[in-house]
């Protein structure tokens, strides 16, 4: 499934797909609230091809920033990851069904493993597009993505800097998300 997807074959489809979803309305498909709601829109998304093309804002006044390197401001790998992921729960929810609220039969997400690479520090101000396209979705239970994230209108992904160096994405990597009872996650604890 998706095996000849990549980043550039996405943004190639975005704008051919099945349209925006707009940051109200992604909260519908996601449990995060802010200040973890991590991601801004989708600017395009086909559920039953799998793929999503979601776009991020990076802030300076995101409190990320507050400790995390004060003198050079960088935007955290894990908050990268967690971008990519919570995009992928969207998917995950958009190409099955939405998880079941309440009671004995309450459902949720997890991140049941992921492999990411990091290609260069992400400074605020920047945007960022991610792509995130499913390769194997087993019923409503599981599903394995790829995902890759780069800066909009970032040069050096093809053209060397002034030091002659290119760089590799944002992030990019994959990840397998399983959805689960609550009941299962509460009972972790006991």
């Amino acid at each position: 499934m998706n095996e000849d997807l990549n980043f550039e074959k996405i943004l190639a489809k975005s704008g051919q797909g099945k349209g925006s979803i707009a940051h109200t309305d992604c909260k519908k498909y996601l449990r995060h609230t802010h200040p973890m709601l991590s991601l801004d829109w989708i600017a395009d998304h086909d559920f039953e091809a799998g793929w999503i093309h979601a776009v991020r804002g990076v802030s300076c006044s995101n409190p990320v920033f507050a400790g995390h390197f004060p003198d050079a401001g960088v935007y955290p790998g894990t908050n990268l990851n967690q971008d990519v992921n919570q995009v992928g729960i969207l998917l995950f929810i958009g190409m099955t069904s939405p998880l079941k609220k309440g009671g004995a039969g309450e459902e949720i997400t997890a991140v049941n493993a992921v492999s990411s690479t990091y290609g260069h520090p992400v400074p605020p101000g920047c945007l960022l597009d991610m792509a995130v396209w499913a390769t194997r979705l087993d019923g409503k239970k599981k599903i394995e993505l790829q995902f890759e994230s780069r800066i909009r209108d970032f040069p050096y992904y093809s053209n060397a800097n002034k030091f002659g160096l290119k760089f590799e994405p944002a992030i990019k990597g994959n990840c397998t998300l399983v959805r689960a009872k609550r009941s299962i996650y509460d009972g972790i604890w006991l």
